[in-house]
């Protein structure tokens, strides 16, 4: 579970613990991926050869989607065999269409070019995962390096809008009703921390963000929202390995709850959850019952409202 209410340390955010009475930090059987219908859909994740992204991948393999296409900078050859096997294992009869791409989510032609594949090769998206990220460096404003922090910005911010660009147009061109555009942020959009200036500014532009992808694209039926997928130590942390004692308190949860989370939230059409802020490690079932009082008090927009 999360640190108990209460329990002081640098990640906790505004509404952790205040929106559903129930919190996780690993997966349930209500957000069980292999109980979802993805059969037909193709779906995009950047970012996808490790952390939590990895498991987005396998995730939809076990939800069933016909087509994963994975954007990273790494091999991906490990990962297509991980999906077939996933999707095996959830009991699916056909192994999905998998599409790797190596992809600089800074590059605006590596961008462009990874949809032009995809328009080619699938001709649509029904879900863009927008995941690629960095944690960059903590350094106090006046210590910091000036490439270091703008980095931080060009791969978690700038790059979050290139993919957002080149792939609106490939989820225009869907047919299905449920269409989704998923921002990848963090609780850190609502964080004050010292040294923490470049990662917390980048992914409160992302939060933004959203909503203006909502704001211009909602009418055209895209689902677009942003999530905190939980405080997992991934690789960009240095693993479980790489956290000092103060961070272990606050790094509880695992990439399954984030990335099977996503699933469960695009599984169908849910017009709420547009340009709004969603946190993992709420209980999703909760969360889908508070829907009317969230539409009614206009919840989760950049900053959570109560």
């Amino acid at each position: 579970m999360p640190p108990p209410r209460g329990t002081p340390h640098i990640l906790l955010g505004p509404g952790d613990y205040d929106v559903t009475t129930k919190v996780h930090s690993d997966t349930y059987p209500a957000i069980d991926p292999s109980t979802q219908d993805f059969s037909g859909k193709c779906v995009f994740i950047s970012g996808g050869s490790k952390g939590i992204g990895r498991v987005m991948a396998l995730s939809f393999a076990k939800a069933g989607a016909s087509r994963i296409a994975v954007g990273a900078r790494s091999d991906l050859t490990q990962l297509g065999k991980d999906i077939a096997a996933a999707a095996g294992e959830a009991g699916h009869s056909k192994t999905p269409e998998f599409l790797p791409l190596r992809l600089d989510v800074t590059d605006r032609q590596s961008v462009e070019a990874a949809a032009k594949v995809i328009e080619d090769k699938f001709g649509h998206c029904d879900v863009v995962v927008n995941n690629a990220g960095i944690l960059g460096t903590f350094k106090l404003l006046a210590d910091s390096d000036p490439d270091e922090w703008r980095r931080t910005f060009d791969v978690n911010f700038f790059g979050q809008y290139l993919i957002i660009r080149s792939f609106i147009p490939l989820l225009l061109r869907s047919s299905n009703t449920s269409r989704y555009l998923v921002n990848v942020s963090s609780v850190a959009a609502h964080l004050l921390n010292p040294t923490g200036s470049a990662y917390e500014l980048s992914k409160t532009g992302v939060t933004r963000l959203s909503q203006l992808v909502d704001a211009e694209y909602g009418p055209q039926g895209i689902i677009c929202f942003s999530v905190h997928p939980g405080n997992t130590p991934t690789d960009i942390m240095g693993g479980p390995e790489g956290l000092n004692e103060a961070q272990k308190i606050a790094f509880t949860e695992t990439p399954e709850i984030g990335a099977h989370s996503v699933v469960f939230l695009t599984g169908e059409r849910r017009d709420w959850l547009k340009g709004r802020y969603i946190n993992c490690t709420w209980d999703m079932p909760e969360l889908v019952g508070m829907q009317q009082r969230i539409v009614d008090k206009d919840l989760f927009k950049v900053r959570l409202a109560f």
